[in-house]
């Protein structure tokens, strides 16, 4: 445009003819055929030469168009911060626009546009948002052309070879992007028959676990209904045995007041055993007095003899009467000495029977503690009888419920068996 003002005698083509020199259009055969399409020929790259300086002026509304749009989106934003900075891409952007200008499409041209767009594959930046993107750029370009000073048919043919740049440009991007995304197809192709390999194999290895759990659920099955009969059978026994223990503390109980009722006999008869020792005692003491009046007796006898032996024939009859009395006064003195001696000897079998019967008491009354003692035994024992029936019948119950969840597992296992057959359909169909 500047030299269109300051050289108005210069023509566009001859502007178009003195880039022949500096435009270069050199690229493999592979894509020589896609040139050929879209028609870009090397004075179309002489022409873009022509607006080099214009673009390079034209250049920050064409980025910051490239990055209005994308930075309103929040996903592409962070996408942006999280790779680089706005900044630091605003200016590769605009390197690699003005590049476009330079007139020079070689290979190293299009594997700067390969790097650019493998790049923004890596990022993850979608084909549609970068074409989207880079139409903004080409709105702004093709705006900036149309109000150029340059005569309209020279826009116009400045427009028409910068599209083609501009084309070759999303060519590049769309191979790359179709050659990710063949990449891509690939490795998912690669991931389902990995996929549907694992799978087979693990349906296999699932679906001989299942026959297995499935043959071990049925093994539990049975083992737990034979606990739960077994446990039922034990609870029964236990019932028998708390009535029985029961029983037992009854009886216990019963004898135990039968031993009190001998203990209380035992203390009487102990005290009537005492109170005959007292009686014996006191017989004793009666027979000693009787035998002292009999030796007084027989004293006064020997006298009222000696008296009657003075008195002569008067006193004959009444010595016949001292005479009887000494002889019933030792026959008394005998009886009285017979009386003390079996005393004596009542008192001392008496004294062994009170030691006996002492005896016996302790004996009956330590009896007596020791049978409470087993009803308090037989007391606590029914009690954890009754606790240990009761548990029994809770572990018979929690076993009928393990049956019957044994039985839900073992259906489950027989779903999961089905589900693997699916699931084998479905991996020969991936």
């Amino acid at each position: 445009m500047k030299w269109f003002k300051t050289a108005k005698v210069v023509t566009f083509d001859a502007l178009i003819e003195a880039e022949a020199t500096h435009a270069i259009l050199k690229v493999p055969s592979s894509l020589e055929e896609q040139l050929h399409l879209i028609d870009l020929t090397i004075l179309d790259l002489q022409m873009v030469r022509v607006i080099y300086t214009d673009v390079a002026h034209w250049m920050p509304s064409m980025v910051d168009a490239f990055y209005e749009e994308l930075i309103r989106i929040p996903s592409l934003r962070r996408l942006i911060e999280h790779h680089s900075t706005l900044e630091r891409l605003k200016g590769t952007l605009s390197r690699h626009i003005l590049q476009m200008f330079e007139g020079k499409v070689t290979m190293d041209y299009i594997e700067a546009r390969r790097r650019i767009a493998d790049r923004h594959v890596q990022i993850g930046l979608q084909t549609k948002w970068y074409v989207a993107a880079f139409q903004k750029v080409w709105n702004v370009l093709s705006d900036k052309i149309e109000n150029s000073d340059w005569p309209e048919a020279e826009r116009i043919r400045i427009m028409r070879s910068a599209s083609k740049l501009f084309n070759l440009e999303q060519q590049i991007v769309m191979t790359m992007y179709e050659g990710q995304v063949e990449e891509e197809r690939q490795a998912i192709e690669l991931a389902k028959r990995q996929v549907g390999e694992g799978v087979q194999r693990s349906i296999e290895g699932l679906a001989a676990m299942s026959e297995e759990s499935s043959a071990n659920f049925q093994e539990i099955e049975q083992h737990a209904k034979r606990v739960s009969l077994t446990t039922d059978t034990i609870s029964d026994r236990l019932t028998k045995a708390v009535v029985e223990a029961e029983d037992g503390v009854t009886l216990v109980e019963e004898k135990t007041h039968h031993f009190q009722d001998v203990v209380h006999d035992l203390i009487q008869t102990t005290e009537q055993v005492a109170e005959l020792s007292r009686l014996s005692e006191e017989i004793e003491r009666i027979a000693g007095m009787v035998t002292t009046i009999s030796d007084q007796t027989n004293l006064l006898s020997l006298n009222a003899s000696i008296e009657a032996a003075r008195a002569g024939e008067m006193g004959r009859g009444f010595t016949v009467v001292a005479q009887e009395v000494r002889k019933l006064a030792e026959e008394s003195k005998q009886s009285a000495a017979e009386t003390s001696r079996i005393a004596q000897e009542i008192t001392q079998k008496m004294l062994v029977v009170s030691k006996r019967m002492g005896e016996t008491e302790s004996a009956v009354v330590q009896t007596t503690t020791e049978m409470q003692e087993i009803v308090h035994v037989f007391s606590r024992i029914s009690e954890q009888t009754e606790v240990v029936s009761r548990q029994v019948r809770e572990l018979s119950s929690d076993t009928s419920d393990v049956a019957g969840t044994i039985e839900g597992m073992r259906r489950i296992a027989d779903s999961i068996a089905e589900t693997a057959d699916n699931l084998q359909e479905v991996a020969a169909s991936i």
